[in-house]
């Protein structure tokens, strides 16, 4: 991946946990590496299609003294959430932070703190079977969007038969694809949380509800802990996921089959 590098951005800011250093305020040096497709831009020599140096300097700055934090960490991650929502042609960033004149009672140059963090791309399920289904589904797409969360395609509605062995009625499903700037952790807890919201009870399993919202998958990750499990793991074995989702991306591979869901739905179909 091309980068973007801007190294050793002077501001003079508040931040610090000393009340000190609140009221005089002190020299921050920010660096940050950019990472986005650069080779449009080159062969074209087109502004539109790169980012402003100056432009996002200043973005950096305004925005790194226009608050004040305790912590240089809450200054970076600020900082790396501004880039990543204000240019979406970046897919991951790495910002550092060094606080030169650090009230430590030691000679160092520096202290410093450096972090990056990426756009994760990531689908989702949704389905519903209580009242007005469609609605439901609407009403938590837009909940989701407002959840730091990018919504960037959204297959057609699917009505299917419920799965399990508790009669109820059929379900409205659907699968969104989008971008977060959240944790696995941080994604499903805000999904939980829409979920109780539009008044999700979990009572039984495989029993009828309002909303129903899992995450599919994660990029490429693989893991296994008490919050999330990813790739979902049962994805692979429901016509309501796998149709919808040949809508949007039929040649994604599974991480874990190794398969693209345009073969696991004819696999499940046969």
């Amino acid at each position: 991946m091309d980068k973007i590098l801007i190294d050793g951005l002077e501001i003079f800011a508040n931040h610090g946990v000393l009340e000190a250093e609140k009221q005089l305020g002190q020299k921050f040096i920010i660096s940050a590496e950019l990472e986005l497709d650069l080779r449009s831009a080159g062969k074209t020599d087109d502004l539109s299609r790169t980012i402003n140096y100056a432009e996002i300097c200043d973005g950096i700055a305004t925005l790194a003294k226009m608050e004040t934090f305790d912590l240089i960490e809450t200054c970076a991650e600020k900082i790396a959430s501004y880039i990543l929502q204000s240019y979406p042609s970046v897919k991951a960033v790495r910002v550092k932070v060094e606080k030169p004149a650090a009230p430590i009672k030691h000679s160092l140059r520096t202290v410093a703190i450096e972090i990056r963090r990426k756009r994760a791309q990531i689908y989702l399920g949704l389905g519903s079977n209580i009242g007005d289904t469609k609605l439901n589904l609407d009403v938590a797409l837009e909940k989701i969007r407002h959840e730091g969360i990018n919504v960037t395609a959204c297959s057609s509605y699917h009505r299917t038969k419920p799965v399990g062995p508790i009669p109820q009625d059929d379900y409205l499903n659907c699968v969104a694809q989008a971008e977060t700037l959240l944790t696995p952790q941080e994604l499903i807890k805000n999904l939980l949380e829409i979920e109780s919201a539009l008044g999700r009870v979990r009572e039984e399993r495989w029993g009828p509800r309002i909303i129903d919202i899992d995450v599919l998958f994660y990029d490429d990750l693989i893991c296994s802990n008490p919050d999330i499990i990813l790739p979902h793991p049962r994805l692979h074995e429901r016509l309501f996921v796998l149709e919808p989702f040949c809508e949007l991306n039929p040649y994604y591979v599974h991480p874990l089959l190794n398969q693209r869901i345009i073969d696991l739905l004819t696999d499940l179909q046969t």
